[in-house]
């Protein structure tokens, strides 16, 4: 894989909308994709189609631009920058949220797909009794 299919994958994550995450996730991934982030470990198309579903019923945006590139054989690392508009988490106020991915391929497709990011900076932040905490736990270290 090179260059030009990453764009390709996030040119594709990018296009997803609530109507449309079933196809895209079928023409970018493997049906046994396993899937990983802060949240959930996931294995299988189907597995990940669902979750994708449920996170997207409340996106009214989100874009990714990648800062960095590294290809290295069949696992690729991508550090990026996801904007985020989300009407329960931000109450579609835009999140700005630094994370990083590795990404294996199998026929053309994604067969691995784990990313990092501050959960804590996506989520806990924002919600009104415990955001304020978090925050002046994070300055304060």
């Amino acid at each position: 894989m090179n260059k030009i299919w990453i764009d390709e994958f996030i040119n594709k994550i990018n296009s997803l909308e609530k109507n449309n995450i079933r196809n895209i996730l079928l023409d970018i991934y493997t049906d046994d994709v396993l899937f990983i982030d802060p949240v959930k470990t996931l294995r299988g198309l189907e597995e990940l189609t669902e979750y994708f579903e449920n996170l997207y019923k409340s996106v009214n945006k989100c874009h990714f631009t990648i800062e960095k590139y590294r290809p290295n054989g069949v696992c690729h690392s991508l550090q990026w920058v996801m904007h985020l508009e989300h009407a329960k988490i931000s109450r579609n106020r835009e999140i700005i949220i630094e994370g990083a991915s590795f990404i294996e391929f199998k026929d053309n497709k994604v067969c691995y797909h784990r990313d990092y990011y501050d959960l804590g900076a996506l989520v806990y932040e924002h919600i009104p009794v415990l955001g304020p905490i978090i925050s002046k736990v994070r300055h304060a270290i």
